[in-house]
């Protein structure tokens, strides 16, 4: 995998989890803005194109929970 992709992901992840360990909303580009303080002290990423590759992902991972929940229920 191309290194800016893997350190992207990594961001990504790492923004996701600080928002919730620190009940912030990554629909409010204030809270993104706090996140991205922390975690991209270098100011490379663009709030508003940040959160929405927050908000995509974060809809991502819910909908593969979603999908790995129903899975369980599947008799053997």
């Amino acid at each position: 995998m191309n290194d800016t992709v893997a350190q992207k992901s990594e961001l990504v992840i790492d923004a996701l989890q600080y928002a919730h360990s620190h009940n912030l909303d990554i629909n409010v580009p204030e809270d993104v803005r706090k996140i991205l303080e922390v975690l991209d002290p270098e100011h490379k990423e663009n709030i508003d194109e940040f959160m929405e590759l927050l908000k995509t992902s974060d809809m991502f991972m819910s909908m593969k929970a979603r999908d790995l929940k129903s899975d369980d229920k599947l008799p053997n």
